[in-house]
């Protein structure tokens, strides 16, 4: 029995291996979806005026953010001074979780915090400066983003999978906003001309790194508010 001992102890790591990041990535989903039922849950606590006070305070952002003529920037390249306005703006100290993202066709529950510092992104999507607080409205554009998988966490991964016709919703303070895929864009980091604000639209993006491991481009899902 003891000469197979070794081959059992190496079948059992080589199981184990395999086996952990599926497992990782569940157990870290779960706990994503249980923050996001936390969240909700306080904002149970929340009475109306403080909630109305918090949107709007984002409206407002918004439209500041509508009239700014300095652009759209890459948010993993410079976001320090977009940042320090955004906060500024709403009157907050730190980045806080705001709102969730839900993808059904990938089975997903994120949680989506104000602001894509890397810390952010680690833990969940993070909004990015410089684009709409999720909250909808007219001439509104949110850019969600979020890592390509960190390993034992699905993140984003898989958005490629999402087509037209496919819908994802935001989960914020108030209501729950719907929408609809519309197009699929590879771009260059440069290149942020399709994630700026459209008059009378209400759309949110997807962003992400791409291809899959690597990180020169990036990829797009642009979706379109519907009721």
């Amino acid at each position: 029995m003891r000469k197979y001992t070794g081959v059992i102890l190496v079948f059992i790591l080589g199981l184990g291996i395999v086996i952990y990041p599926h497992f990782a990535q569940w157990f870290n989903g779960y706990m994503q979806s249980k923050q996001v039922k936390q969240f909700q849950t306080e904002l149970e606590t929340y009475s109306e005026d403080d909630i109305e006070e918090m949107m709007s305070k984002a409206d407002a952002c918004n439209k500041d953010i509508y009239y700014d003529e300095s652009g759209f920037h890459d948010p993993f390249v410079n976001k320090d001074e977009k940042l320090e306005r955004f906060k500024n703006c709403l009157g907050i100290e730190d980045v806080r979780m705001f709102s969730a993202i839900e993808i059904p066709k990938l089975e997903l529950m994120i949680p989506v915090y104000l602001g894509a510092t890397e810390e952010v992104l680690d833990k969940g999507i993070g909004q990015i400066e410089g684009s709409s607080i999720p909250i909808g409205g007219n001439s509104t554009h949110t850019v969600l983003a979020g890592h390509r998988g960190l390993g034992t966490k699905e993140m984003f991964r898989n958005i490629d999978e999402l087509q037209p016709g496919d819908q994802f919703f935001i989960h914020s303070m108030d209501e729950t906003l719907t929408y609809e895929v519309y197009d699929q864009k590879v771009i260059e980091p440069y290149e942020t001309e399709a994630l700026e604000i459209q008059e009378g639209k209400d759309l949110a993006t997807l962003f992400t790194c791409h291809p899959y491991r690597y990180d020169y481009q990036r990829l797009l899902i642009h979706g379109e508010r519907v009721e």
